[in-house]
Order: structure tokens, then sequence, then C-alpha cells
């Protein structure tokens, strides 16, 4: 699961820890990446989740 734009997430209504707790409800398995374009947190994260999936 892709969280994005978690730079906002000091001026938003927003329990990011909640939203994760919910989805591992779901699947407690998931790959939780949050991640920001614009300050660049997160994206090493992402690209090297993307290149393993291309690899398998």
């Amino acid at each position: 699961m892709i969280i994005n734009k978690i730079d906002l997430l000091p001026y938003l209504d927003f329990d990011l820890d909640a939203c994760i707790a919910y989805a591992r409800r779901v699947n407690p398995d998931i790959k939780v990446i949050a991640l920001s374009a614009r300050s660049g947190e997160g994206m090493d994260e992402w690209f090297a989740w993307l290149e393993a999936q291309q690899c398998a």
C-alpha cells in the first residue's frame, strides 16, 4: 500500500497509524510505503520495491 503526500500530514486530520492498522486487519502481511514526491521521503524504498517486483 502506498500512502502518498505524507508531507501534508501536519496540516490534515489524518491518522497514519490508524490507516496502517486498518489495512493490516484486512491483510496482515501488507507492505506499506509512505512517501512524499515533494521531499523524496520513501521514494528509494518504493523504487527498490518496484525493482524487486520486476525481477520476480
